[in-house]
């Protein structure tokens, strides 16, 4: 069986020549927040921000900006005063990552792995067998990077069959799995074993949702309801609405959504200002999608914008919560407080944005769901931004291990 390792330009090689460059990595000897890991994670910052096909796509921008050194050094401040300042104990790292991350969304690789050179980890990257020419491109520049900061012999991308006998071989040199993506992908990738001591973590499933003050939005002036419909854009469109912080309900909180119909037809505009597009067989999908609720009786109405957008009224959430629909499709419903927004979060909700809503609000809302579901509680516009705690997950401390140290 050949396998594709980025050296740093694609190349096919053998399933056992690339066991034998990953049995051959380094991955002792290297501190968590070692200077040249922040060197070798701005370095491709640069080069991300400097390409006209990143700056052409908004989600390639967010992950430069997100690497850049002025960011990395708040994060690394953040974590020596989380986790170094412990007195006898020394932080190390896990030592050997596999990462493996969904076909969904093309930066979370990025992510992960750059939280992971952090910690001090060597690391394996493990991309799909069919990627987009974006993201080919985004690995090319990665590797490339690397290889020129002489970091290959630490870190390695590629791309290999699940299910072989390679796959079990490599799993066990592992200290720690990531494994982002579907429910199904994290039950049949989870009874391979890794190291006995290694640590397997997964990132399953996940819908959100915004919530939105009716009586905010209909008092609210013309500018800020262009600049909340640009952030939901936002939301809704990048990656094609299939992140798991990817709005699919829109939450209508108090009386008064009268003025719903102005957000959504903002959004329309911002859309096609954009370019933005979708395939027929999408926007046939969504209108078959809004149909089957209608006739399901979970749905009460539906509004066909455009192909861009579409818009259904459901009066079980919960359960329409459990369907999934992208590509500009809109679930909404109505509640009198935010604190009815528990009836319908479940441990299937990872992100809740808001608008409108003052802390108290949000300390009411992160009360009434507390043990239920929700990761996350951010601005709308917020959406997609990676954090370094992730669906509850402080990554950070998954990555690295602590030494006990004692003199007597």
């Amino acid at each position: 069986m050949t396998a594709v390792i980025w050296n740093p330009a694609q190349e096919s090689v053998e399933e056992e020549d690339l066991l034998a460059r990953i049995e051959a990595l380094k991955y002792a000897g290297q501190s968590p927040l070692f200077d040249s890991s922040g060197k070798l994670l701005s370095k491709i910052s640069k080069a991300i921000l400097a390409s006209p096909r990143a700056r052409a796509a908004p989600q390639y921008v967010a992950l430069g900006y997100w690497l850049r050194a002025a960011a990395l050094k708040r994060m690394v401040a953040d974590f020596s005063a989380k986790h170094l300042s412990e007195n006898g104990s020394l932080l190390v790292p896990r030592g050997l990552a596999l990462h493996l991350p969904p076909t969904n969304v093309d930066t979370i690789f990025v992510y992960s792995w750059a939280l992971s050179v952090l910690a001090g980890n060597a690391n394996i990257v493990r991309l799909s067998e069919s990627l987009s020419a974006d993201t080919e491109w985004l690995v090319d520049l990665i590797a490339t990077v690397v290889a020129q900061s002489e970091e290959s012999e630490r870190h390695v991308f590629c791309s290999y069959s699940y299910g072989g006998e390679f796959e079990k071989k490599l799993s066990r040199q592992c200290d720690l799995r990531m494994i982002w993506g579907g429910d199904a992908k994290i039950e049949t990738v989870s009874q391979i074993p890794i190291r006995p001591d290694g640590l397997s973590v997964g990132f399953p499933d996940r819908k959100s949702m915004a919530l939105i003050s009716a009586e905010e939005y209909n008092k609210a002036p013309a500018e800020t309801r262009e600049l909340l419909a640009t952030n939901l854009f936002n939301d809704i469109y990048w990656f094609d609405q299939m992140g798991c912080g990817s709005p699919r309900l829109l939450v209508w909180i108090g009386d008064g959504i009268d003025k719903s119909k102005d957000l959504y037809q903002r959004i329309l505009s911002i859309a096609e200002g954009k370019n933005q597009t979708v395939e027929a067989g999408v926007a046939i999908g969504k209108i078959a999608f809004a149909n089957d609720l209608l006739a399901e009786s979970i749905g009460t109405s539906a509004c066909h914008y455009s192909n861009l957008l579409e818009v259904t009224d459901v009066i079980d959430p919960a359960l329409a919560l459990e369907r999934t629909q992208g590509g500009g499709f809109l679930m909404q419903t109505n509640v009198e407080k935010i604190e009815d927004v528990a009836a319908f979060t479940s441990r299937r909700i990872q992100t809740l944005t808001h608008f409108g809503f003052s802390e108290a609000a949000l300390n009411r809302l992160a009360q009434s769901i507390s043990g239920r579901g929700g990761y996350r509680i951010v601005p709308i516009g917020q959406a997609l931004q990676f954090d370094k705690i992730w669906d509850g997950v402080e990554l950070f401390t998954h990555m690295t291990r602590r030494v006990i140290i004692r003199l007597n």
